[in-house]
């Protein structure tokens, strides 16, 4: 109801004069091709995931309110799960040190790389495989304080479950993971969450401070008849997010105390989880305008290998590499480790600009020994290079 009520209020502002609102108005529209080198024996998956999708962008201002409008559409072979939806469209409200949002929106907490187990507002959309799923916009109320050198957010937060893929889209588990949600341990389809978060800056150091209570965005996937069923606890959780810049060099931490969540094996455990980090920019080298980033995070939760997650014991190593070209060129490669079965990934990203609106590039992913790995052994034969291109209008 809050979504229709948004999109035609911007339709009437759109269709209205526009003398005193500023507007804009953006898109992209993009194609990609996946394709996976080892053939999965005994599914009928296919190998290659075939993608078109178009986004646009409306944003006004008038006054002391302003908005946002994004729609994401999206047509592929096989057919994926979520081929539209709304993940950004709101009002927004100033009136001094205060604002007030009302609609969907996209929400980050976090300092890390590779891991953010504080960012805790959206769920996830895994159409297109469960390696990297995107988020998903969150209906939300949020009221923000703004300080001198800090800010408070509070959010009220209808329930939103995860999207899974298509029986036919890689990678993804074993067996396929049903439609269908269910709750248990505090949980339901109507749970309204909340959270807080107090962030800002003192010197050379970046904090966060947040509270969420609310239905878990980590289900268990519970096997029943065939498939994964997911099952939704109410968790309540802690966390802080640090940085600190020191000279060319960046020190981050992120460290939760979550309650109520299901492990692994299916079973309630409380636990801590942390990821330290560390990069290190170098500028200029080889006396060009190239710049690097060295980049180290290790991650450590209580439970061990019990994790409903994979990143109980990790040591993740990247370096990026910035050309500072006219067409924004830039190289990304990373390694995850299991340090408990000494096993490992590797992840490669190239991407630069052509003629102006136009950019591509290719992403790769390359399990090297996941066959004991206890989170992403169903991983093992994803091997798999992506190529895209985007125009932007």
């Amino acid at each position: 109801m809050i979504i229709r009520f948004l999109i035609i209020l911007f339709t009437l502002i759109n269709t209205s004069s526009l003398a005193e609102t500023y507007t804009e108005q953006y898109g992209e529209v993009e194609v990609s091709s996946s394709v996976f080198f080892d053939d999965v024996e005994g599914d009928d998956r296919k190998n290659t995931l075939n993608s078109s999708s178009l986004k646009y962008n409306f944003f006004f201002e008038k006054n002391n309110l302003s908005g946002k409008l994004k729609i994401n559409s999206a047509i592929s072979d096989p057919e994926v799960a979520q081929k539209i939806d709304f993940n950004e469209a709101y009002l927004e409200y100033a009136n001094n040190d205060l604002s007030y949002l009302v609609g969907n929106n996209i929400i980050f907490w976090g300092k890390n790389e590779f891991y953010n187990p504080v960012d805790i507002i959206n769920s996830k959309d895994f159409s297109n495989g469960l390696a990297q799923g995107e988020k998903k916009g969150q209906t939300m109320v949020n009221v923000k304080r703004y300080f001198e050198s800090s800010e408070l957010n509070f959010f009220i937060l209808p329930a939103v479950t995860n999207t899974y893929p298509t029986s036919k889209v890689r990678p993804q588990l074993a067996l396929d993971v049903d439609t269908t949600n269910t709750y248990s341990d505090g949980a339901n389809k109507d749970n309204i969450g909340m959270a807080l978060r107090w962030s800002g800056y003192i010197n050379e150091y970046d904090y966060g401070l947040s509270f969420y209570e609310g239905n878990t965005k980590d289900p268990a996937l519970v096997l029943n008849s065939g498939k994964f069923i997911p099952k939704y606890s109410e968790i309540t959780q802690l966390g802080l997010d640090l940085q600190a810049t020191k000279g060319d060099t960046l020190y981050k931490s992120e460290v939760v105390y979550r309650e109520n969540q299901y492990d692994y094996n299916g079973n309630i455990e409380d636990y801590t989880n942390l990821i330290l980090g560390i990069e290190h920019n170098n500028y200029g080298i080889l006396e060009k305008s190239w710049d690097l980033a060295n980049i180290i995070e290790y991650s450590y939760d209580t439970r061990s290998t019990k994790s409903h997650h994979g990143y109980q014991n990790d040591l993740f190593l990247g370096a990026r590499l910035v050309l500072n070209d006219i067409e924004d060129t830039q190289y990304f490669v990373s390694i995850q480790n299991d340090l408990d079965k000494n096993t490992r990934a590797l992840t490669f990203n190239y991407e630069s600009r052509f003629f102006s609106s136009l950019r591509a590039g290719i992403d790769i992913y390359h399990p090297l020994n996941l066959e004991d790995d206890t989170h992403q052994s169903s991983f093992k034969d994803e091997s798999n290079i992506k190529f895209y291109t985007s125009y932007s209008f």
